[in-house]
């Protein structure tokens, strides 16, 4: 089986239907690692893509803020008036969908892959340091043994995090389109990168392909109509910055 690995869509429909047209002719199903909705001006249209499209999704915690299941105090003022915005604009069924969003679900043929949003072990975690990258791979040997890797997404930077049978933590922030072959002597955890909003300096949309019998990995960065995006974001009066920063992909 082949899956297509997408995150933060963050209602950006244009990059989601760019994403979604790439991966068809690669993919034999869709794992979406969360936060549909948040940012961008399209959160019911990315809802109902994401509900046909995948069998497997997690909630993000944009998911979770726009339904009432988590403050967003903790978000940027610009992150709090779109979910305010977006609020508004969901019907009980998208709240409905959204609330009812696993933390973490597993998948493939062997159950050895694993979705989660921020990290292995809760939602809202961002890896970037090393001793919480350490930590999660320490919980998953306890919690999670079978598990060769669990796709993350959050911080919306395409990242590879190794964990060797030798007890060596790798990191590697720079990808490219090149196949990589898991080691199924390690654990991963491994980030696709933000459909919807990236921030590693490449402003289009970003995720990858897993073949689970391969055991091999590939990153696709995708361009989209990012002026359609900007254009909805100020039709919709959401802060200018969420626009700007699209093109620029920070």
């Amino acid at each position: 089986m082949k899956y297509a690995i997408i995150s933060d869509i963050h209602a950006n429909l244009e990059a989601l239907q760019a994403v979604v047209e790439d991966a068809k002719p690669h993919a034999d199903a869709f794992v979406c690692l969360g936060d549909i909705v948040g940012y961008n001006a399209n959160p019911i249209e990315c809802i109902q893509i994401i509900q046909k499209l995948c069998p497997v999704t997690v909630v993000g915690n944009h998911d979770l803020a726009a339904v009432g299941l988590r403050p967003y105090d903790d978000f940027n003022p610009y992150a709090q008036q779109a979910i305010d915005w977006t609020k508004e604009q969901l019907s009980r069924d998208d709240v409905s969908y959204l609330a009812a969003l696993p933390m973490t679900a597993p998948f493939g043929a062997k159950k050895n892959f694993m979705a989660a949003h921020g990290s292995p072990r809760h939602t809202d975690e961002y890896l970037f340091q090393a001793f919480r990258i350490q930590a999660n791979f320490m919980y998953m040997k306890e919690a999670e043994p079978d598990i060769l890797c669990c796709f993350v997404g959050h911080t919306h930077v395409p990242m590879i995090f190794e964990f060797t049978s030798d007890g060596i933590l790798l990191m590697v922030d720079k990808v490219d389109a090149e196949t990589i072959l898991l080691d199924v002597t390690s654990t991963y955890i491994i980030n696709p990168g933000s459909v919807g909003q990236p921030r590693n300096g490449d402003p289009a949309a970003s995720y990858l392909l897993l073949d689970d019998e391969a055991q091999t990995i590939t990153f696709r960065s995708v361009p989209y109509d990012i002026l359609a995006a900007q254009d909805k974001i100020f039709d919709a009066m959401l802060p200018m910055p969420l626009a700007e920063r699209l093109e620029i992909g920070r």
